[in-house]
């Protein structure tokens, strides 16, 4: 019986990666071209300016992130132990929380965002005005993302991956369609972007709740408070907060030390790496989603060396997946860079490099988190990962006031989440004894990295040079092979091939 359960949770996860990777590559299209006609649409400074204001006021959803993943792990469990009746107070519970963040977001980002904003942001004056409302576009927008996460989290839940991927198509072809428009009319087409993204953030936060009120039964709001469920969900939201802060430290607030140190234009550098890092790392971010909700049903249930063999699958396989797309793309990114956007802000090249290499540093970690999340004893692992983490921040600034050079930040993230990954490994540990660091290094650890040498110093060698576009496609469909061959024969276990195999070969016979 537990083996079947474990066939049911491989195919619920391979239909909803299917639907999650459908979702990513319209999306990865469309945002690659959006992101070339903001740049000529706004201009560099503009779009630079864009880049630090909106990014400052997510700077302050880290109490969000936190409660976004308690929201999961609750919703989750909820779904394979609760009554519907339990889990419509869960489930309204986490709403009434959620306002009360927004209301919170609205409070710091109106009196810290805004001393901020007038201090320490390099604008130039005569667009001071035009940011100012981005600010605020980004503010309502924010405020309605944080409202979102319980029907999220309801969606990821249910493993209805296809409903969520339908929704994320609509919302980036009808922010395509902004940006169409924003070419061709307005006059300050800085301010009219912020305002048309905003409305698109509104109108699909609508569709997700339609679509979880209609389908959901426990999506029915009630009127329910519990103060120990209230306690409960900030005791674990807690610790989270650590881990949380420091993912906001290294995201948005070394853009506000680019900002202060090097000024708008390297923002728009660092912009367009953030771009492409969202887009390819959302392989990664569609591999791993589809196997929280077993893991964390996995715990409830029981079944602890289930959820510690899927948490390693997951782990080294997101890994190996990120490899052969990260890798073949850096072989060709100045040539990418150089057609998509015909003349990339300065340090483009390098910040789009160092940032792939920190998020394949990061897929190691794989879903650690996850794991310990659904034991709800999170406090070492935040503790010990956050600490370290939010120790990159101060670093940088540090190395900037040296007249540091400015991909400094990258390199320091890329140590320090070395770093976090032993750190996660002995927080896991203490927290599940049935997990082994051994295991961890040898099944997931050193098989990722030695399939990663052969490619990455091809690679490194491609990227150094400059090709035309037929040489380019070559080059890339020839490291793709080689990181193929060295997943094959270096990256995977004999098992593990013929789980792969199978699973090809039953796709093969359903057609």
């Amino acid at each position: 019986m537990p083996n079947q359960k474990y066939k049911l949770n491989n195919k619920q996860i391979a239909r909803n990666t299917f639907f999650l990777y459908f979702r990513m590559m319209l999306i990865m299209a469309v945002s690659l071209y959006t992101s070339r006609i903001v740049l000529n649409a706004l201009g560099v400074v503009d779009y630079g300016i864009n880049n630090v204001v909106a990014g400052m006021v997510v700077m302050f959803s880290f109490l969000n992130s936190a409660l976004a993943q308690a929201s999961q792990r609750y919703i989750a469990y909820g779904i394979e132990k609760d009554s519907i009746e339990k889990q419509r107070q869960t489930f309204s519970m986490l709403l009434n929380v959620h306002i009360l963040i927004a209301i919170v977001i609205f409070t710091l980002c109106e009196t810290i965002g805004i001393w901020l904003f007038y201090n320490k942001l390099v604008i130039p004056a005569e667009r001071m005005s035009s940011a100012f409302w981005v600010m605020q576009f980004s503010i309502l927008s924010l405020m309605v993302s944080v409202t979102q996460v319980p029907y999220n989290a309801s969606i990821f839940g249910h493993e209805r991956m296809n409903a969520y991927a339908y929704i994320s198509i609509a919302e980036v072809l009808l922010k395509l369609g902004v940006v169409i428009t924003i070419k061709y009319f307005f006059q300050d087409k800085l301010i009219a972007y912020g305002a048309l993204t905003m409305g698109v953030s509104i109108l699909t936060a609508f569709l997700y709740r339609i679509y979880c009120i209609k389908h959901f039964s426990n999506c029915q709001y009630i009127r329910y408070w519990s103060s120990s469920l209230f306690r409960e969900l900030f005791s674990y939201t807690g610790w989270s907060l650590i881990g949380n802060l420091a993912w906001t430290f290294n995201s948005q607030g070394m853009n506000i030390l680019i900002n202060m140190f090097f000024g708008p234009v390297f923002n728009a550098a660092r912009g367009i790496a953030s771009s492409i890092e969202a887009n390819v790392s959302s392989f990664l971010y569609n591999f791993t989603t589809p196997t929280i909700p077993p893991i964390i049903k996995s715990y409830a249930t029981g079944n602890i060396e289930e959820m510690i063999k899927l948490g390693m699958r997951s782990s080294k396989f997101g890994f190996l997946l990120f490899m052969c797309l990260s890798l073949p793309l850096i072989s060709i990114l100045n040539t990418v860079l150089n057609i998509w956007l015909i003349s990339p802000p300065p340090y483009a090249g390098t910040f789009c490099f160092l940032s792939l290499i920190y998020i394949q540093c990061n897929s190691l970690c794989g879903t650690l988190q996850n794991m310990v999340q659904a034991t709800k004893q999170i406090k070492r692992f935040q503790l010990t990962n956050g600490i370290i983490k939010i120790m990159a921040l101060p670093t940088v600034y540090i190395i900037y006031k040296c007249e540091g050079n400015v991909t400094a930040y990258l390199w320091t993230l890329i140590i320090f989440s070395i770093l976090g990954l032993f750190a996660q490994l002995d927080a896991v540990k203490r927290v599940i004894t049935n997990f082994k660091i051994k295991n961890y290094i040898i099944i997931v650890i050193l098989p990722s990295l030695f399939a990663y040498i052969i490619p990455f110093i091809i690679t490194f060698y491609c990227y150094r040079t400059t090709f035309n576009i037929i040489q380019a496609i070559g080059i890339a469909f020839l490291n793709l092979i080689i990181c193929i061959c060295s997943v094959w024969f270096i990256g995977l276990s004999k098992h593990e091939k013929n789980w792969a195999f199978n699973i090809i070969k039953s796709k093969i016979h359903k057609k």
